[in-house]
């Protein structure tokens, strides 16, 4: 290599050398104060790896002539391989460190460890902040001895099953869902377990919007024919009533004139008729009998305990009340 030396070269060979040395401090104190995680297999490597690289630069920079050989050029390989050796054989780039902070510390999920005979070995941010809401504090203790004050989730934790949990959080119900993980093998007696919670209170929800929107005509707000959840409650009530030897009537409706209504102000007011039966169908009968859209303007009423004179009476009843009712759409007045 032919050089000649500029201002610039001692500057940039400069920052070069604080560099390493800088590398070489950080790495001995870190091992001195044992921060990190270090090992002395790290320090070992790290260090000679950057001295090797250091003493090339400084063999560049004094055992330098016009025309010599790049020191510096020839060591970096040995650092290099040194270097990968320490990757691949001691985790030196700390790879199952980063994966254990980003797979288990910082999951969403809570995640307990329960070594053999139920210690708790290891747990998350998450699975602390669970137990913070009961006032719980995970220790290296057996569960039997933390959950002592909670029976039921000291039987889900000691099960090698999957079981759901509910907890009043700031006044809201939330639902968990606690899986289990099995680690290690029952020959080797060294069993573990992960426990995992997850909070599904969201998935919950949703669910239930879903059934709500499955199970109920949108016009009406009854339940809807397609879905035969109408038919499906009635079998269930007439068969427990069959058991028990009780009343139970059903009443069959169908509007006057609908077809009519349809075609000559179209079937936008049809299907605002058809809420407001709907609704006049909740407000008429009890919060116990079961209501439901059968058909285009067919409905059906469930009456619970009722004798066939009484669900005359109420039919009677209701049949005044549709009758003296209007729907008022737009400047249109429907009876």
């Amino acid at each position: 290599m032919y050089m000649e030396r500029g201002c610039w070269y001692y500057v940039n060979i400069s920052y070069t050398i604080l560099c390493l040395l800088l590398t070489i401090t950080i790495y001995l104190l870190g091992y001195l104060e044992n921060r990190a995680g270090y090992t002395r297999k790290h320090f070992v490597i790290t260090f000679f790896t950057t001295l090797f690289t250091l003493i090339g630069v400084v063999l560049i920079l004094f055992a330098f002539d016009e025309q010599s050989i790049d020191y510096a050029a020839l060591i970096l390989p040995v650092s290099l391989l040194t270097l990968s050796y320490g990757i691949i054989k001691y985790d030196f780039m700390e790879i199952r460190t980063l994966a254990r902070e980003t797979i288990f510390e910082n999951n969403f999920a809570g995640m307990v460890i329960l070594g053999p005979g139920g210690r708790i070995i290891d747990y998350n941010k998450a699975a602390q902040n669970f137990f913070g809401e009961l006032n719980i504090s995970l220790e290296n203790y057996p569960i039997e001895r933390i959950l002592h004050r909670e029976p039921e989730l000291l039987e889900i934790f000691k099960s090698e099953i999957g079981s759901d949990y509910s907890l009043v959080i700031n006044g809201e119900e939330r639902f968990f869902e606690i899986d289990t993980v099995p680690l290690g093998d029952y020959q080797d007696g060294n069993r573990k377990m992960l426990k995992s919670i997850r909070d599904v209170t969201e998935e919950r929800k949703i669910r239930e919007e879903l059934k709500v929107l499955a199970t109920t005509d949108s016009l009406s707000g009854l339940y809807n024919h397609n879905r035969a959840e109408f038919m499906s409650l009635a079998q269930r009530e007439f068969a427990r009533d069959k058991r028990h030897n009780g009343e139970l009537s059903l009443l069959m409706m169908d509007l006057d004139s609908f077809k009519n209504i349809n075609d000559t102000f179209g079937h936008a007011v049809g299907d605002e008729v058809i809420r407001e039966i709907g609704n006049t169908i909740k407000n008429s009968f009890r919060k116990t009998d079961i209501v439901g859209r059968i058909g285009g303007d067919e409905f059906a009423v469930l009456l619970k305990n009722t004798s066939l004179k009484e669900a005359k009476k109420a039919a009677e009843q209701f049949r005044k009340t549709v009758a003296g009712d209007k729907v008022i759409y737009g400047e249109q007045e429907i009876t």
